[in-house]
């Protein structure tokens, strides 16, 4: 009876020891599947982020580009062509992205065309410099479908500012019956320095972080800012005559004078967002006082503001010119529109102005050759508008300056683009940014 009641107990002993490791084991299983569970969600969500990724990088190529086929969407994002048609079809159910049909064929069966579809959504871009803003609303086409619309607002200190714009911008897409709803991004170009980093404009609100989530809480939709001059060189780079090119110079000759750099494809912006200040080089000697507090600046010399200034200055001393009888004997009217039409009706006086504005902006794109060595020169803005009169003292001033070696094989052209760099660029640039939002 003892040795039974021995036998009964260790059983006992030994079953509890074989329900603890049971217990372990259901445990050990209970936490695995939870975090085989846990992980195939990350794992789906993931997934699902990287196909929302391509698909953002499909409708940022179509926008860009214009319409494109799969094999052509392949190339230019690194995909499989199963994969892009897989990612287009899913565009299609979602109403983004339409099939156009057949298109041309290099040799093979015709591919199909895909684009995005018209009106799918818009993007706003908004010049705001020292003299006005400039309004224009983008189809999904990109497409300006408002063309410009002018308003006498100045860029200033005040944030306020951007309240008036916002009541002008709404007064747009009431006027052409656009939902404002549909609006996806705006995009906003000034003038003076800007901290990428910081996403401040050190020029105009250097007490406002985050400028942009300001200009967000103003507008009601995602709005991104940026400088002018950069602006126009993305705008080159993706329309204009930068377009494939790897190393070119943007130089925005307007109301001031800034430099767009290009180095293998990748606009450059410097460590701090900084880069470009060409105008505020001081390169005359004794030269007029610059707003930079310098003296000399090339800026005072070659900006629309230096010429108006040039010309009221001349005829004050005493030279004859038809600009005078241009804006009615009030000299305060006088601005480079005005040069540009006497030097377009042979007005010796106002050729003259831009002979020399042409010689010293020649001298300093001969430094900057000498420095980047760039394939293409690009000059923009409205002192480009004088080209006839200004491109042979450039190329003069050049060959003065510069070694020939390093000159001859860089191309100097005026921007074709002309007053609508500024809002399709900063639209475009805009929209990138919000797609490459995570």
């Amino acid at each position: 009876m003892v040795k039974f009641n021995e036998t009964i107990r260790f059983f006992l002993i030994f079953l509890k020891r074989d329900l603890c490791d049971l217990l372990i084991i259901l445990i050990f299983v209970k936490d695995y599947m939870e975090n085989l569970f846990k992980n195939s969600g990350l794992q789906s969500e993931a997934v699902e982020l990287k196909k929302r990724g391509h698909q953002k990088r499909i409708l940022r190529a179509i926008y860009f580009n214009g319409p494109l086929s799969n094999s052509e969407l392949s190339k230019q994002i690194k995909l499989s062509t199963p994969k892009i048609n897989s990612l287009l079809l899913e565009l299609i159910e979602n109403g983004l992205i339409e099939d156009l049909g057949r298109g041309n064929s290099s040799g093979g069966r015709r591919p199909n065309i895909y684009g995005i579809v018209k009106n799918s959504f818009y993007v706003i871009g908004i010049t705001i410099n020292v003299h006005r803003t400039i309004i224009s609303v983008f189809n999904s086409s990109n497409i300006d479908i408002s063309g410009p619309q002018y308003f006498p607002i100045k860029m200033q200190s005040d944030l306020n500012i951007f309240n008036r714009v916002n009541e002008k911008m709404i007064e747009v897409l009431r006027k052409f019956n656009i939902s404002r709803q549909k609006v996806l991004v705006i995009g906003i170009e000034i003038p003076g320095l800007i901290n990428r980093k910081e996403g401040i404009s050190k020029t105009y609100f250097p007490e406002v972080p985050n400028l942009s989530e300001k200009l967000r809480a103003i507008f009601g939709i995602p709005v991104f800012f940026e400088h002018d001059t950069k602006i126009r060189t993305f705008a080159e780079q993706h329309f204009g005559l930068a377009k494939e090119k790897k190393n070119v110079l943007m130089l925005q000759a307007d109301w001031g004078l800034g430099l767009g750099i290009v180095i293998d494809k990748k606009l450059y912006i410097g460590e701090s967002g900084y880069s470009g200040e060409f105008g505020h080089l001081p390169i005359v000697d004794n030269g007029v006082l610059c707003s930079c507090g310098k003296q000399g600046c090339l800026e005072t010399i070659v900006s629309a503001n230096a010429i108006a200034r040039m010309a009221r200055e001349g005829i004050e001393n005493g030279n004859s010119s038809l600009i005078k009888s241009l804006v009615n004997n009030d000299l305060s009217k006088i601005e480079i529109s005005v040069v540009i039409q006497a030097a377009n009706s042979g007005d010796q006086f106002a050729i003259s102005i831009f002979n020399n504005v042409g010689h010293w902006l020649g001298r300093g794109i001969a430094y900057l050759l000498q420095i980047f060595n760039p394939e293409l020169i690009i000059i923009g803005g409205r002192v480009a508008d004088a080209n006839q009169f200004i491109l042979t003292p450039i190329q003069q001033a050049i060959q003065t300056y510069s070694n020939r070696d390093i000159s001859n094989n860089t191309e100097i052209k005026i921007s074709e683009l002309g007053l609508k760099a500024g809002p399709i660029g900063i639209a475009a640039y805009a929209l990138e940014k919000l797609l490459l939002e995570k």
